[in-house]
């Protein structure tokens, strides 16, 4: 289905997406070509960790997409057992694994033909950046509010589950829990070796040293003491924005633009003296083949594809004898929608491990950034990373027809906002089954007077002006008063937008954090309803004190993949081979 991806820029810088290093197990990136293919130089842009590296993923591509416009081939990319990336976060040897995905960046981009490649890290990426440029030196390296270690990354991320909504869950087990990731104890132990104030002092890191770190906190002693022995070579700068980026939920951050000028200033201010060389197009675009699960799991088909006429990026996975499986007929397709304005990993990563472990069963199943969102473009005249965004409502339309044009049936997965897509595109077109997580489905961002209004909506309940106005600022004043005014004014219940979706044909369970459930369930007057809607096999309604409201924690994550998992055995069955069902 759909197009190979390669954005060529119009005579402008061409974008593509690549699987390189090792054949058994590539590693997933993007790179940024300059435009007419030359260029002074490489840059290998390693991503934070977890949480952070999800908030930074619009941050890596805008500066992939400056460094090329600034003559510099760029690579960002997910280390091994991340992202898209083959593997898992508990896989052995992590942070060697880590290091080599670093080393096989550069060496792509040294193979494509860049004179000399930079290292760019943020956070925890720049530890590891660091690590790795102490044992073979990248040509500038740039350290963006690097972590001082990865026992302080791990303490840090702690503290952050304990304060947050998850903190009431404190396992009694051995991993180490931060929000949405969780690290085994081979896996943190290994960590501790990661420490910045420890590198040898007795060679050079890089030929030039950036620290940038942040205003509002402290910079550590032992940072400045181990990289004031690069000398001359360092150079020092303030890490502006850091807080609006990655001290808030990843779906609000916003780019730094100006740390992000001031990287891209001075890895070019580096190559000035440097003429552009010719560069090689990046490999064309193709499926790999991946475990599904732990080492010795099977393998499953994964690749890049384009949908709609706006051409949003997804990442499709597939069995790898789909030809075989589908004499029967098609296979079922199940569609995970991005979270709000996250790109298509899913909280912890699950939406790839799930992808992966259904389409070994048997599944179809595509990963989708919805309009302005992750990998997928931004409709002209239109902001990125904007939740909720009219275009989705035809992105989702798109996404139904295109994967049932063959006959086959179509199942979506969503939490939170990508379930208020896969409600709305429910009440558009036929989809067969839809699997929702806290699910919202009363949205103030989208009211009347917001950038993202639009009257098209079917499955969005929509607070009235007033309400929607004083949400604004006393959110949950609004929020009460709206649940006062909705006993009476019943038509904007929630329920009631299931109970359309599911008189359409369409299978629904919906599982909710007990704050979430409540929405569908305070309004008196629908509860008899919602009691016979509960009495048709087709609809299930659970609410879970063990699942919390971004799904940020293993035990909620887990609960998540086995009702997933079961609801589509029940309403996407395959046969008991694997192959298509009835």
């Amino acid at each position: 289905m759909g197009q190979p991806f390669t954005d060529h820029g119009h005579d402008g810088p061409e974008h593509t997406q690549v699987w390189f290093g090792p054949e058994s197990r590539p590693l997933f990136g993007w790179v940024s070509r300059p435009a007419g293919g030359l260029a002074r130089g490489g840059a290998v842009l390693c991503p934070p960790m977890g949480e952070e590296g999800r908030a930074a993923h619009r941050t890596f591509r805008r500066l992939a997409e400056e460094l090329a416009a600034a003559g510099i081939v760029a690579l960002r990319f997910d280390y091994d057992g991340t992202g898209d990336s083959a593997g898992l976060q508990d896989d052995p040897d992590r942070v060697p694994a880590w290091l080599a995905s670093i080393e096989a960046a550069r060496q792509y981009l040294l193979d494509l033909g860049a004179s000399t490649v930079a290292g760019v890290g943020m956070r925890l990426g720049a530890t590891l950046a660091a690590a790795r440029s102490a044992e073979d030196p990248f040509s500038s390296l740039v350290l963006w509010d690097p972590c001082l270690s990865g026992r302080t990354f791990l303490r840090e991320g702690e503290a952050l589950y304990g304060f947050g909504e998850t903190g009431l869950e404190r396992p009694d087990d051995e991993w180490r829990h931060t929000p949405g990731f969780q690290y085994d104890a081979d896996t943190a132990q290994a960590m501790r070796s990661l420490d910045l104030k420890k590198l040898p002092a007795d060679r050079p890191l890089a030929d030039r040293v950036l620290l940038l770190t942040r205003v509002d906190r402290p910079v550590l002693p032992g940072l400045l003491e181990r990289l004031r022995k690069e000398g001359p070579r360092l150079e020092t700068g303030p890490a502006t924005g850091q807080g609006q980026l990655l001290d808030v939920p990843p779906e609000l951050s916003v780019v730094p633009a100006d740390s992000l000028r001031q990287v891209v200033t001075w890895l070019r201010a580096g190559l000035a003296d440097r003429s552009p060389v010719p560069v090689k197009a990046a490999d064309a675009e193709r499926g790999v083949l991946l475990g599904s699960g732990p080492e010795g799991s099977d393998p499953v088909r994964e690749q890049v594809t384009r949908i709609g006429p706006d051409g949003i990026v997804g990442l499709v996975d597939e069995p790898t004898d789909l030809a075989e499986r589908t004499r029967g007929g098609p296979l079922p397709w199940v569609v995970l929608v991005n979270v709000a304005a996250e790109h298509h990993i899913g909280p912890g990563r699950r939406w790839v491990e799930w992808a992966r472990h259904w389409a070994a069963a048997g599944y179809r199943v595509v990963r989708i950034d919805q309009s302005g969102v992750g990998d997928s473009p931004t409709s002209p005249g239109r902001e990125d990373d904007r939740a909720f965004a009219p275009e989705w409502i035809d992105d989702m339309r798109h996404v139904v027809t295109e994967l049932a044009a063959d006959g086959a049936r179509v199942g979506i997965v969503g939490l939170c906002s990508g379930s208020y897509s896969a409600f709305e595109v429910a009440m558009w077109e036929h989809v067969d089954a839809v699997f929702a997580i806290n699910p919202r489905l009363t949205l103030y961002p989208a009211a009347k007077g917001t950038p993202v209004y639009t009257e098209r909506r079917r499955a969005a309940i929509l607070p009235n002006k007033p309400f929607a106005q004083l949400a604004r600022r006393h959110r949950i004043l609004a929020g009460g008063l709206w649940r006062i005014y909705r006993e009476i004014a019943v038509w904007h219940a929630p329920l009631l937008v299931l109970r359309r979706v599911l008189r359409r044909g369409t299978a629904v369970e919906v599982i909710a954090c007990p704050d979430d459930a409540q929405h569908f369930t305070e309004v008196y007057a629908l509860r008899p309803l919602l009691w016979r809607m509960r009495r048709n096999r087709r609809f299930r309604f659970t609410s879970y004190e063990a699942v919390d409201h971004s799904l940020l924690t293993r035990r909620a994550q887990l609960v998540g993949y086995d009702r997933a998992t079961a609801f589509l055995g029940r309403h996407l069955a395959l046969a008991p081979d694997g192959k298509a069902g009835s």
